[in-house]
């Protein structure tokens, strides 16, 4: 099994056993599942991405939207990036969010997200 579909599952698993009105200690949950699958990321960074999944879930986003974004974040910082759409303001947030920890970030995911952020026309 890849890395990016032990994620996916993972998060499926999770969004399957947290219900439909999730509590901190299901938020906390996730992030650990999430850090699990993806080690290699500085704990302020973590922070951010959470923040901004909290917030996109917290907005009135469907749980799956919310989550969709996570696994395309999480496909991103596998190196592994599933084509998931995002749209440009997705992209500057990411792009943002990595190079705001990029002297403590492995330098291939650096350079691997920055890579598909210039792609997508988000540098």
């Amino acid at each position: 099994m890849q890395a990016i579909d032990k994620l996916k599952t993972d998060l499926d698993d999770w969004e399957k056993s947290s219900g439909h009105n999730p509590g901190h200690n299901d938020f906390d949950r996730l992030r650990t599942i999430f850090g699990r699958n993806i080690p290699k990321i500085p704990e302020d960074t973590m922070a951010a991405l959470f923040s901004s999944f909290l917030s996109r879930f917290g907005s009135g986003a469907a749980t799956r939207k919310a989550l969709d974004w996570l696994s395309a974040i999480g496909s991103l910082l596998l190196c592994d990036f599933d084509n998931s759409q995002l749209d440009k303001e997705d992209w500057v947030e990411i792009r943002d969010l990595i190079t705001t920890d990029s002297g403590e970030i492995d330098m291939d995911i650096l350079s691997y997200v920055l890579g598909k952020a210039l792609e997508h026309g988000a540098i």
